[in-house]
């Protein structure tokens, strides 16, 4: 169970690595920043962790945008160190996918199997 102040904390981390997509340059065009959305951001208890769980628009070349997020690090890290967090420390960032829209539409696929909607009623 995460402390309210991992919430609140996760979600100043994740606006401003919104920000940094939409504010700096990659310089690559693998990665289309504004066809990626941050989900959320998971704190560690100390907060020097923060797990960072994205989507691509579509969900379309998710491993090569993932690959390209963990190589471009460093920016998002200068993004936070610059931000001025009221923190001791800059929390190490980690992207990992977010697969939360899938597991929501293979649910309601099984919820509007026939045999599913049957047992229901």
């Amino acid at each position: 169970m995460e402390t309210q102040r991992q919430i609140r904390f996760g979600e100043l981390i994740r606006s401003l690595i919104s920000d940094c997509l939409l504010k700096e340059d990659f310089y690559t065009d693998n990665i289309n920043p504004t066809s990626i959305t941050v989900s959320f951001v998971r704190m560690s208890k100390d907060l020097k962790i923060a797990n960072v769980y994205f989507m691509p628009l579509g969900g379309k070349d998710k491993d090569q945008v993932l690959q390209n997020l963990i190589e471009k690090k460093f920016i998002f890290q200068k993004f936070l160190s610059k931000a001025k967090l009221q923190s001791k420390f800059t929390p190490k960032l980690s992207f990992f996918l977010d697969n939360t829209f899938d597991e929501a539409e293979k649910i309601e696929k099984l919820l509007l199997n026939k045999n599913v909607i049957r047992d229901i009623k």
